[in-house]
């Protein structure tokens, strides 16, 4: 028997590839373009199996997504006036780790993920963003309106 995770894993991985070879140094910010399409795919299905609701809040919709997606072995949610951030606790999905890839810049895919999933949940369009902050635990940072729970 396969294990999921490890296809999923490597589909990234080849994402990434794919976009620091064919781009190069702006990297990351054509991931978050690429991966955002994914992430509204994912927030679709989200609605559809009822593990959110257009109600939801923000830092859920982005727990939800952390859980059913297995970023991590663990994750913390943090939220602050105007932003949310998660922090991913030895990332499942990452490109460097799992795969050993040396990239010049990072091709993470979860902050695309997230911004493409809050938009299809919540009905915007690319209102804000989520960056990425590198690190032993690697934080996502997504900005959000502030009045947002």
């Amino acid at each position: 028997m396969t294990n999921s995770k490890e296809y999923l894993q490597r589909t990234f991985m080849g994402l990434g590839t794919a976009v620091s070879e064919l781009f190069g140094k702006s990297s990351q910010e054509l991931t978050n373009l690429f991966t955002s399409y994914i992430g509204a795919e994912i927030g679709k299905m989200l609605l559809d199996k009822g593990l959110v609701s257009h109600d939801t809040p923000i830092p859920e919709l982005i727990e939800v997504l952390a859980r059913e997606l297995e970023f991590g072995a663990g994750f913390d949610i943090i939220s602050r006036a105007g932003s949310v951030t998660l922090k991913i606790i030895d990332c499942n999905v990452c490109p460097s780790k799992v795969g050993g890839e040396t990239f010049v810049t990072s091709v993470c895919p979860i902050p695309g993920i997230i911004r493409g999933a809050i938009d299809v949940v919540k009905g915007t369009s690319g209102e804000g963003y989520a960056k990425l902050k590198p690190g032993e635990g690697c934080e996502v940072i997504s900005m959000i309106d502030p009045e947002e729970p």
